[in-house]
């Protein structure tokens, strides 16, 4: 499908989510409970949906790596360069530097554009960015949180292990995949389920981003929330195009390597606004933080699928 359309009916969806919000139709408390079925159902069923009839091959295992590898050297930059800042500052910089909206951002667009196939690729990358949200920038979130004493910054690792297995969309891709590795046949019924679940994925979506838009920016965080961007994007931009032009076109076909282009250019996984919640950060600041990271990576990823589409 043309990808100018495809954007351009995803924007219309968007504004959309924003305008029944300023019309008080639909509240951000709200929001949260349309948030809460698409991670409890509608996301979990375009996974399983798309993780368990995927041809699987050893190609597909650079996509969670390199996701990982690249929020690992990020954060890595991060604490050096973010050394001396004051806890609660280094904090929400580390949070948000790395990690990823796949679901709610990428899913949606990337089905649009390329269908089974693509959301194929993404899924795999979204394996790597979940235990990026949910182990890394916890783990960041709870060193640096104002909320403890400095004998009480301790990682609890069990707790950790069991917000993943909570997780549905983790859950999903190891039920998913487990059926994909055993070949276990599945009735049409659970696929035909699956189908009119997920495809209520894409306009929630859609429409939860509208929703969470926030255009009441502080002038005076401005500097924390340039080193955020400047960070997430240069470092994103550069080594996703490395990849595309460096990676064998033999072995990697054309939308593998676009995916893997793209997928380091979205924008702060929505996780962590709660997160900053539970651990006493300014949510206001991470709010807009993400907010600019969706405006911005909505338009790159336009107009880099224009550019390397061919």
């Amino acid at each position: 499908m043309d990808v100018n359309y495809i954007f351009i009916l995803s924007l219309v969806i968007i504004i959309i989510g924003y305008v029944i919000k300023k019309l008080d139709i639909i509240t951000e408390e709200n929001g949260k409970v349309i948030s809460k079925i698409i991670f409890n159902i509608t996301l979990p069923a375009v996974i399983l949906k798309v993780a368990s009839t995927i041809e699987l091959n050893l190609a597909l295992i650079l996509l969670p790596l390199i996701s990982l590898i690249f929020s690992l050297f990020v954060a890595g930059i991060g604490l050096i360069i973010f050394r001396n800042y004051p806890p609660k500052t280094k904090g929400i910089i580390l949070m948000t530097i790395i990690g990823f909206n796949i679901g709610n951002f990428a899913f949606p667009l990337v089905d649009g554009i390329w269908g089974q196939e693509g959301l194929q690729y993404i899924a795999f990358v979204d394996i790597g960015n979940a235990i990026t949200i949910f182990v890394v920038c916890y783990i960041f979130g709870s060193l640096f949180s104002p909320k403890l004493n400095a004998e009480d910054k301790k990682v609890d690792f069990k707790y950790i292990g069991k917000r993943l297995l909570k997780s549905p969309p983790l859950i999903s891709y190891i039920i998913a995949l487990s059926i994909n590795f055993s070949g276990i046949i599945m009735p049409i019924f659970f696929f035909d389920l699956l189908d009119i679940l997920s495809r209520a994925n894409t306009a929630l979506t859609l429409l939860i981003l509208g929703i969470y838009l926030n255009f009441k920016f502080e002038k005076a965080e401005w500097n924390t929330i340039l080193k955020v961007l400047i960070i997430r994007y240069s470092f994103g931009l550069c080594v996703g195009l490395l990849l595309f032009f460096l990676l064998a076109t033999y072995q990697y076909n054309h939308l593998f390597r676009i995916i893997i282009t793209i997928s380091l250019i979205l924008p702060v996984g929505l996780a962590v606004v709660p997160f900053s919640t539970e651990f006493g950060y300014d949510e206001k600041l991470v709010s807009i933080i993400t907010t600019i990271s969706i405006i911005i990576s909505f338009f790159l990823m336009w107009i880099l699928i224009l550019l390397l589409n061919g």
